[in-house]
Parts: C-alpha cells; sequence; structure tokens
C-alpha cells in the first residue's frame, strides 16, 4: 500500500488531459493498472536512474583514465557536480524515452495480433448468424481462447450490453482498447447494419475477404521491400565497418610513417622521394576512433529508422533494431582494424 501511495505522489506532477491521454494509452497496450499508479512508478523508476547518473561521475570516474575528455577529466567538485548533472539527465531522458518505447511496442504487438485473427472472427460471426444466432448470441459465441486480447474485448463488450447499454452502443466500447483502424471501420459497419437491418452474414463476410485480401497485398509489399532492408543491413555490418577499418588505419600508418621520417631525416634534408615531400598531416589516432564510433552509432541510428519505414511504414518501430545492429557494425570495425592493421604491419616489416 505505501508503493501505491509514493506512486500517486509522483504522478501528481502531470495534469489531468496528460493522464486522460496515458489511460488512453494503456487501454491499447492491455494493461489494467491505474494510470496513477502506472505513471508513479515509472518516473520514480526514471528519477532514482537519474540519482544513478548523476553519482556515476563523482564516484566512478576518478578511477578512469580520461585524459582525452577534458571536461570529464577535471578532478574539481564544480566540474563534477556539472557533468554530474547532465550525466543525471541524460539518464533521465534515456530511461523516459526506452519507457515510451516499451509501450508503444506493447501497443502495436497488441493491434498486431487483433487484425491478424479478425478475419477469423468476422467469418465465426458470420456463421453463427447464418444458424440462427441473433447478431449478440453470435458475437459473443465467437469470442475463442485462441483470438487471444479480441476475445477478452468481446467478452467486456458483451457484459456491457446486458445492462442498461445498448448492444450497438456497448460495441463502441471495442475500439476503446484496441488501437486498430481496421477494426474501428468493422465495428462502424456493423454498428450501421445493425440500425438498418441489413444482411449481416454477408457484410462480414465480405469484410473478412477485404481484410485478408489487404494483409496479403501488405505481405508482398514487405517480402519485395526486405532486400531493401537486408541489402541495409548488410552495408552496415560489413560494408561501413571495412572501409573505415581501412581509413583509420591508413591514416594512423601514414602518421607513424611521417614521423619515422621527420625523426630520420630531420628538418631541412631531403627525404628518399625526392623532390616531392610527403604532406603534412597531424590526425590524433584515438580521434579517428572517436569519429569512427560517432559514424557507426549514429548510421546504425538512421538505418533501424529506415528499416522500420520500409518494413512497417513507422519510424518508431525499427528502433528495437538499433542496438543489435551497432553492437554488430562496432565488432566488425574492430576485426577488419585488427587484421588490417596486422596486414599492413606485416608488409612494412
Amino acid at each position: 500500500m505505501k508503493k501505491y501511495v509514493v506512486d500517486k505522489r509522483f504522478s501528481s506532477f502531470f495534469k489531468p488531459k496528460s493522464k486522460d491521454r496515458l489511460s488512453t494509452l494503456l487501454s491499447y497496450a492491455g494493461i489494467e493498472t491505474s494510470p496513477d499508479i502506472w505513471l508513479g512508478s515509472r518516473l520514480l523508476m526514471i528519477f532514482l536512474f537519474g540519482i544513478v547518473g548523476f553519482l556515476i561521475p563523482l564516484t566512478i570516474f576518478q578511477y578512469l583514465d580520461l585524459r582525452d575528455f577534458p571536461i570529464l577529466a577535471d578532478s574539481s567538485l564544480p566540474s563534477r557536480i556539472i557533468v554530474g548533472i547532465a550525466t543525471g539527465i541524460a539518464f533521465m531522458v534515456l530511461i523516459g524515452f526506452l519507457v515510451y518505447l516499451h509501450l508503444y511496442y506493447l501497443i502495436t504487438e497488441r493491434t498486431k495480433r487483433v487484425e491478424k485473427v479478425l478475419p477469423d472472427f468476422l467469418l465465426m460471426v458470420a456463421a453463427n448468424l447464418r444458424s440462427g444466432m441473433t447478431p449478440f448470441a453470435a458475437f459473443q459465441a465467437a469470442a475463442r481462447p485462441e483470438f487471444g486480447p479480441l476475445q477478452s474485448e468481446v467478452l467486456y463488450v458483451s457484459s456491457r450490453s446486458l445492462g442498461s447499454e445498448s448492444f450497438a452502443e456497448a460495441l463502441r466500447q471495442l475500439t476503446n482498447n484496441i488501437d486498430s483502424p481496421m477494426l474501428r471501420r468493422m465495428v462502424s459497419f456493423f454498428e450501421n447494419e445493425l440500425k438498418s437491418g441489413g444482411k449481416l452474414a454477408y457484410l462480414l463476410e465480405t469484410s473478412a475477404e477485404e481484410i485478408r485480401e489487404t494483409e496479403e497485398v501488405k505481405n508482398q509489399m514487405v517480402l519485395a521491400t526486405k532486400s531493401y532492408a537486408i541489402f541495409l543491413g548488410f552495408i552496415l555490418v560489413f560494408g561501413l565497418p571495412l572501409l573505415l577499418g581501412i581509413s583509420t588505419q591508413f591514416l594512423s600508418t601514414f602518421t607513424k610513417f611521417q614521423g619515422h621520417l621527420d625523426a630520420t631525416g630531420g628538418a631541412g634534408q631531403p627525404s628518399s622521394m625526392g623532390m616531392i615531400s610527403p604532406p603534412k598531416v597531424k590526425v590524433d589516432v584515438k580521434f579517428i576512433d572517436q569519429m569512427a564510433f560517432v559514424i557507426i552509432f549514429g548510421t546504425a541510428l538512421l538505418t533501424s529508422v529506415l528499416i522500420g519505414v520500409i518494413a512497417e511504414g513507422k519510424l518508431l518501430y525499427g528502433l528495437k533494431y538499433f542496438l543489435p545492429l551497432a553492437l554488430a557494425s562496432w565488432a566488425m570495425f574492430t576485426v577488419f582494424k585488427t587484421v588490417i592493421g596486422g596486414f599492413i604491419g606485416s608488409m612494412i616489416a
């Protein structure tokens, strides 16, 4: 009970309109927890991670070699506090975004599960209607456990229609807990046919056929564009690390070779290359590795978003591929860099 009180106190920072929107999202995700308790527990978790992020510069950083990062290497207390505040805010933003992504994926997966079984449900309702059942009885009898979330929502709507609400009014509640445009269109057709007294069985059968044809076209489009997603993943995991490995090793070797020439030839003496002197390039090897890190993770982010757009037409849907793609690309960069470095080293030796 004390935990729930703490959670509700954290949720008091948000306005009622925001909580109404959150309540809708929780209904779409199938989460029956109170919005105040759910929001408060997540805010408490975000706050605790922010404290962890604030304490990292004050504790762990003093044991690390941070000479390449002047801002982080400053051991003075004010600098550590400023860095700690920045790190804490970064942790809070990251965890908050991950919480939102988790809720987003729950809603998306639940919608996909409902839309996958919706044609079978409609055909079962149509078969019940043709057998002589009333629309309410046919609708209730079609609720089977294999339909997953759709079964629980159908049973809930059926229980509401047993009270003071009519079946048509209760049917509208079906779309309040499932975020599916396809289901909304079906419910709208079903409600209009109930009012007009049309051929419900024929309508449901044609609707099921239309949904299956739409899903088939969508699957064909996904298969047609899947090759593009595979190509993007291949370029990110193999092509980009190979090019970066060659570039970084070339610059590293050229910088070392130039330093060797300056040390042996001396200033003002002609080199063995005749009248042509090598250009003076001063590039820090660690800076190259840092830029490679930024390029790989930035490209992985853009690639994952693009894959999500190609596969599902949604930006956020592809973010779940970001971390695996980034880690795989960085691992291949390390492998290519080591192999190319050993090959170039053996040639110079």
